[in-house]
């Protein structure tokens, strides 16, 4: 019954923000001009302890040596053409800021005085074979989410697809343990979630928000979450303690793949809150439009 009137508020608040995500969303889209520095060169990577889509943007140093002076100046100008022509990341409206900015605070205490500890602990202790065979059970366990969303997007032939393989690894690979599907058949998962089928139909972002132990999202796209929340089955299992157990052992053998890499955008950095901003907005586009 509570998850019957969850799911009508879920469909309600849907309804409305799709009439109203103009108002929400910023009102023209502008560019965003990334910081071009001699000294510095971008890249994206992923963050533990936060939504799986989420990545960040590293600066490192990368300072001519007086030998390539010389290179540089010959290919400057073709660089800074191209660099031009390319399509540019569009703005988001961030008006939460303050909350934004706290929640960003609270998830890096979380991840550095909680989420690491007990992750170094369950990777000492934990072989690598048996982590990795537990992240292929959760990523079939996810099947009816990729599954609802490649239908809704109108991808057919990917949603047949995603119900070979979730047969396959269910049996052959042993209640999705081991890849089978993938590794033996050459069969590819097409991660599609609600957020990206949303993005889709053209919705707008809405504005930026920083989910508490999620980490980056939007208005939309916290949306997303919300309709796949009701597609996992693992929050259908009637013990809390159970399921969220299952959760917690989810997020720390995500993360044991990844300790590390937090802790180098915090060196690396310049500004980790707006990187990390824009290189979600820039990840999930690209997701979008694929």
């Amino acid at each position: 019954m509570k998850k019957r009137y969850c799911f009508l508020v879920f469909i309600t608040a849907l309804l409305v923000y799709s009439i109203n995500t103009t108002v929400y969303a910023q009102g023209d889209h502008q560019d965003i001009k990334p910081i071009i520095s001699e000294d510095f060169q971008y890249d994206l990577y992923e963050i533990p302890g936060t939504s799986k889509n989420a990545t960040i943007l590293l600066a490192i140093n990368t300072q001519p040596t007086p030998i390539e002076d010389d290179l540089n100046e010959e290919f400057e100008d073709d660089f800074l053409d191209d660099f031009d022509n390319q399509e540019q990341p569009l703005s988001i409206a961030d008006p939460l800021y303050p909350y934004n900015f706290f929640m960003y605070y609270f998830n890096d205490v979380f991840y550095t005085a909680v989420l690491k500890p007990v992750t170094c602990a369950y990777k000492a202790l934990t072989p690598v074979c048996i982590r990795k065979g537990v992240d292929n059970f959760f990523r079939n366990l996810l099947f009816p989410v990729r599954l609802v969303n490649n239908l809704l997007q109108g991808k057919v032939k990917e949603a047949g697809t995603e119900v070979e393989i979730f047969l396959i690894n269910s049996t052959i690979g042993v209640a999705g343990f081991s890849q089978v599907a993938q590794n033996q058949f050459n069969l590819n998962t097409s991660k599609e979630d609600f957020r990206q089928t949303l993005g889709s139909w053209s919705i707008d972002n809405g504005f930026y928000l920083v989910l508490p132990l999620i980490g980056p999202s939007t208005l939309r796209d916290s949306i997303g979450l919300a309709g796949d929340y009701f597609l996992a089955p693992v929050n259908y299992i009637k013990s809390s303690e159970l399921s969220y157990g299952l959760w917690a052992l989810d997020l720390v053998n995500y993360t044991s793949f990844h300790i590390g890499d937090y802790e180098s955008l915090k060196k690396a950095a310049l500004d980790p809150y707006q990187a990390l901003k824009d290189a979600y907005i820039q990840n999930m586009n690209e997701k979008i439009s694929r």
